[in-house]
């Protein structure tokens, strides 16, 4: 062979990959419409992503839509965010669907949250931009096939989409300890499954898995990830009991995995100790670490901020945790409740009653036997009157000796291989 082939041919092996791109931008004076154009601009463009498709699906993110206008924009995505994307896609000549499916076990669904959102008033403007719940035309059984969820009723709708721009909201989460882009897609999931999945999920790790899979099936009809950081959420999020944290930052990116472990450092932690971005990079879904990254915009360092996280938080730091099903804490109730039933329809293993002491308040009771630790009693709560507390010490002390043993056995394998 000649020598020039043979440079030639190790040169094209040597090629370096080109790094995924995240923007970060600064919400300027309130000009949320500004930076969401700038923010996908960084990225070339909105027409690279959505150009072979005439229908675009945006998906923000919608848990619920309470009453209350402060805990509303700080746990909904802010339908500036929605509007202006939804407008950016009419310009090139496509209409427009915007849809969720929000928590399971809420008074109304979805389409009670829907109308109390902001969304609806986005359509009214433009008759090629419709509005509704993602369960309206019902979901469809597929095999999702994926390492801990085989299956999924996903909604019809999404499923048709062959463009969807997902657009998260920055928040912590109580047992994901962190939502994004990734988990965002839980929204795709219809009705009772979504309790199912937590059930079959029931741990740290494991819940974390299924968002991983079902991000897996569907990361092909995601063409675009645009987060609101605009009002972020801090503490036992992602519901009325987190804190809200003023950021007014948009960030964007192609890559859902890029752009959440870029939102988690913005946040003051290693993205490492999220499960769902790290299994999600570790499973070849996207990138995760700084070097393979082009950061555009804003640098990560002038606005990075400590935010309070969940207690679950520590389980991303000890060793061989993926292995283990401790969850130290278990929801407790503390006051406010107005007998919605929400969290007691939303309870995967329903062990939540709601009944009336002799005054005539409402009492929610916890059969902590069956209580696997999810939180979605405390995520569904339009009313913030659960928080968390320790399990009892023998459980504390037989998970960590549980951790102990599950540790020192794959070490001695491995020493042994």
């Amino acid at each position: 062979m000649r020598k020039d082939l043979i440079e030639f041919s190790y040169n094209v092996i040597r090629l370096p990959m080109s790094k995924v791109k995240v923007s970060i931008v600064k919400v300027e004076k309130d000009d949320v419409r500004g930076a969401v154009k700038r923010a996908v601009e960084l990225l070339g463009g909105l027409e690279q992503f959505i150009d072979h498709s005439d229908d675009v699906l945006l998906k923000p993110n919608l848990l619920s839509a309470p009453n209350n206008e402060e805990v509303k924009a700080k746990i909904r995505t802010d339908p500036r965010v929605v509007e202006t994307l939804a407008n950016m896609v009419l310009e090139l000549g496509k209409k427009v669907l915007i849809g969720d499916s929000s928590g399971a076990g809420q008074t109304g669904g979805t389409r009670a949250a829907i109308k109390r959102s902001g969304y609806l008033e986005i359509g009214e403007k433009s008759e090629k931009i419709q509005v509704r719940s993602l369960e309206e035309h019902g979901p469809t059984k597929v095999e999702i096939n994926g390492k801990k969820l085989k299956e999924a009723n996903i909604s019809t709708e999404f499923l048709e989409s062959k463009a969807v721009i997902n657009i998260p909201k920055m928040k912590t989460h109580g047992l994901a300890l962190y939502t994004g882009a990734i988990k965002n897609l839980y929204g795709t999931i219809c009705g009772a499954d979504k309790t199912r999945i937590h059930s079959l999920g029931a741990t740290f790790n494991g819940f974390a898995q299924c968002l991983v899979d079902i991000y897996a099936f569907e990361k092909t009809r995601i063409k675009l990830n645009v987060m609101d950081a605009i009002i972020a959420l801090e503490g036992m999020g992602p519901g009325a009991g987190g804190s809200p944290v003023e950021m007014n930052l948009i960030l964007a990116s192609a890559d859902a995995v890029a752009l959440d472990s870029v939102a988690f450092r913005i946040m003051g932690s290693d993205p490492k100790i999220v499960p769902t971005i790290r299994f999600a990079a570790e499973q070849g879904l996207g990138v995760m670490e700084l070097e393979d990254i082009e950061i555009v915009g804003e640098r990560i360092e002038d606005h990075k901020r400590k935010f309070k996280l969940p207690k679950v938080a520590f389980l991303g730091r000890i060793p061989f945790a993926r292995f283990s099903n401790i969850i130290f804490e278990v929801p407790k109730y503390v006051e406010g409740c107005t007998g919605c039933l929400n969290c007691e329809r939303a309870c995967p293993e329903k062990v939540i009653t709601i009944t009336k002491n002799k005054k005539g308040q409402f009492i929610p009771k916890i059969d902590y036997n069956g209580c696997i630790s999810c939180f979605t009693c405390i995520e569904i709560c339009p009313e913030a009157c659960y928080k968390t507390k320790n399990k009892n010490t023998l459980k504390i002390v037989l998970s960590i000796l549980g951790t102990i043993v599950v540790a020192g056995i794959i070490t001695t394998l491995i020493l042994l291989l």
